[in-house]
């Protein structure tokens, strides 16, 4: 009599790379999904739960707790990447909490600045001495031609990437009304966009 063969099929690969409330960006073996709660992936991954903190996942009716930057496949193991996962907000922009040399600061993602911008009141606040130590210049803006000056920040963080001596321009006035976190940062890291979601990953 012949015995029945058993077909094994491996457990997809899972990782969170962003959690939410109700909903988190995972990497399903190498595809980059966004599932909201209570919804399946063709793989058979279900998203139980989510918060900031954890996503609650279910696999062939086995539920699994992972953190962010968690994976399974039949073991967890920490991520060997360093990413920072960004949500659209209402005005679809990107906007995220960092520092630049040590002082918090709330950025808005800009692909299209050259570099790291701000204004002066905002240099200031920072203690940037960008008269003294900056490059005047000039440039031409909706108020007018105004001074600016080129500056070397010592340091700018995002989440855990953090990059030493960034370009940024200090603008005469109150333009622009946020800092921008422009491309003299960006350039170091690899922008990914899906599902209105942004994410930085350090390349080096």
């Amino acid at each position: 009599m012949w015995g029945a063969a058993a077909h094994l099929t491996a457990a997809p690969e899972v990782r969170v790379e962003g959690l939410f409330k109700g909903a988190a960006v995972l990497k399903i073996d190498g595809q980059q999904v966004m599932l909201k709660k209570g919804r399946s992936h063709s793989s058979g991954v279900t998203l139980v739960d989510a918060n900031a903190h954890r996503a609650i996942v279910e696999i062939d009716g086995q539920r699994h707790e992972l953190a962010l930057h968690m994976a399974m496949g039949g073991t967890y193991q920490q991520a060997d990447v360093t990413q920072v996962v960004i949500r659209k907000n209402d005005n679809n922009q990107y906007k995220v909490n960092g520092s630049i040399n040590g002082q918090p600061v709330h950025f808005l993602v800009d692909t299209g600045a050259n570099t790291v911008a701000m204004n002066e009141i905002q240099a200031r606040n920072l203690g940037l001495l960008y008269k003294m130590d900056g490059q005047e210049s000039r440039a031409v803006t909706a108020s007018g031609v105004v001074s600016t000056w080129v500056v070397t920040l010592n340091a700018v963080k995002v989440g855990e990437i953090n990059v030493p001596n960034v370009r940024a321009v200090v603008i005469e006035g109150a333009y622009p009304q946020e800092v921008l976190l422009g491309m003299s940062y960006l350039e170091y890291v690899k922008i990914q966009e899906h599902n209105s979601v942004l994410m930085l990953e350090k390349k080096f």
